[in-house]
């Protein structure tokens, strides 16, 4: 909406409030609801945000040794910019609109660590060597009948009720009966501008996958940050719970945040990734991209599990990719290859847990693609079978074309803080800033006694 339109509906009554914010470092929306009138008057200026949300971390611990946060410069105002393309009234809540912002420091300048603000410069690079980037993703949901107070009661355990029982993947009849819930969720999210192309019942308790339409890609960023809190809303309002953890029990499956990514020219009219006569149809600049975004997976693999639980989804044989493999519609490699057409052209990056901030996960995969282009990296073979166990997969590992993932987030983080690509695209200001909300969150585990550890040794220890 322009500024226009949004006056008109404010005058008319038809919002009262409007939510304000912002992706933090974990991609949770946050800010603030401000009064319909206030917002006019105070739009072009913007908005005072603790800088503290860049400064936190899940759990709203301050980190102790954040050079853009912390008690030594005691907590400053960020300014909120509203972005009014993201403007829209919100379906579920009365008189409520919602728009993601951009941060800014009181002196004028950007604040280079807001994720958001990190896929900007890479969507620029990208702008600047003539291409436009179109994603979409699709996020694996679990969803309980618990509220926010039984969640506490039963201590998180692995006793909650999920909204269905049994894994029931892809049966329709067991979907329809939860559609009081799912389809209300489906509807809201389309009335909200969040285009959901279509959902089914997924492989385990309770759990449901959503897949957005594709668009540019920083619209998909900010849809996927918007579908993620709105599902929790939503479910919130009717008694239930959501969640996006990577893998909430270790009995089940996880659940995966694949995202779909293309290369388009500026005009948007063709898919750079297609060529007819090619093998695949794969361009030249689509074989260089999916090199690139190979070839630099290890050294982002924080970005794309960005927390303790994220590795616990990686096990062989559960649709979780293990090593940096390629393939033609093959679910089984960490890159899906889709060649089906001229327009639907792209890749699917498998390796993300719908638990991670996809503003930076849409970023890592674009840079590392557009890092493959300007290196002209050449595409390994693909892998054809299983990419968990062959002996293809032997060689290709033994030879080096094929690296395995960091199994564990110290690990990840290690290799994001020496990544010489990631300083050069995202700068080193945001990696310094990124690798110490990492290791901080390993510190926090670090300290942790789990209930494995109770049931393992209490007894018999």
């Amino acid at each position: 909406m322009d500024l226009a339109e949004i006056k008109h509906l404010i005058e008319d009554g038809q919002i009262e409030y409007i939510k304000l914010g912002t992706p933090d470092i974990d991609g949770v929306f946050r800010g603030k609801r401000v009064d319909a009138r206030f917002f006019l008057d105070s739009v072009e200026d913007g908005f005072a945000q603790s800088d503290v949300i860049f400064g936190w971390d899940i759990a709203e611990n301050v980190l102790p040794n954040l050079h853009i946060s912390n008690w030594e410069r005691g907590f400053t105002d960020f300014v909120m910019k509203p972005d009014l393309s993201t403007f829209a009234l919100v379906p579920w809540e009365q008189n409520v609109a919602s728009c993601i912002c951009d941060m800014w420091n009181e002196q004028g300048e950007q604040i280079i660590v807001s994720p958001r603000h990190v896929l900007k410069n890479i969507i620029e690079r990208a702008r600047q060597m003539g291409y436009a980037a179109m994603a979409a993703s699709e996020l694996e949901v679990r969803y309980f009948r618990e509220d926010q107070a039984s969640l506490r009661d039963k201590n998180f355990g692995t006793h909650l009720v999920p909204l269905n029982p049994g894994t029931n993947c892809y049966v329709i009849s067991h979907a329809t009966t939860d559609e009081p819930l799912i389809g209300h969720i489906a509807r809201m999210m389309r009335d909200y501008g969040v285009d959901i192309e279509g959902y089914t019942r997924e492989h385990g308790p309770g759990m449901y996958e959503m897949n957005m339409r594709y668009t540019d890609i920083l619209t998909a960023g900010d849809r996927t940050m918007l579908f993620k809190n709105g599902v929790k809303e939503i479910s919130h309002q009717l008694g239930y719970l959501a969640t996006f953890m990577a893998k909430w029990n270790d009995q089940e499956d996880g659940s995966s945040g694949h995202t779909h990514v293309s290369l388009w020219d500026l005009n948007k009219e063709r898919n750079v990734f297609w060529e007819q006569e090619a093998e695949g149809h794969m361009s030249q600049t689509m074989r260089h991209f999916v090199a690139g975004v190979l070839a630099k997976m290890p050294e982002l693999m924080a970005i794309y599990a960005p927390t303790i639980n994220s590795y616990k989804r990686y096990v062989a044989g559960s649709w979780a990719p293990t090593n940096t493999t390629w393939g033609m519609d093959n679910r089984t490699c960490s890159i899906r290859v889709i060649n089906t057409h001229k327009r639907a052209i792209r890749i699917e990056n498998r390796v993300p847990g719908c638990d991670a901030n996809f503003y930076l996960v849409f970023a890592a995969t674009l840079a590392s693609g557009l890092y493959g282009i300007e290196h002209q990296l050449e595409l390994p073979p693909r892998l054809d079978g299983n990419a968990y166990q062959s002996g293809k997969l032997d060689q290709a590992l033994k030879r080096g074309d094929i690296k395995t993932l960091a199994r564990n987030l110290s690990e990840a983080a290690d290799l994001l803080e020496g990544s010489e690509m990631a300083r050069e695209y995202f700068g080193s200001y945001f990696v310094d800033h990124f690798v110490t909300t990492r290791r901080w969150e390993v510190s926090e585990f670090e300290k942790a006694v789990t209930d494995w550890e109770r049931r393992r040794y209490f007894e018999l220890i």
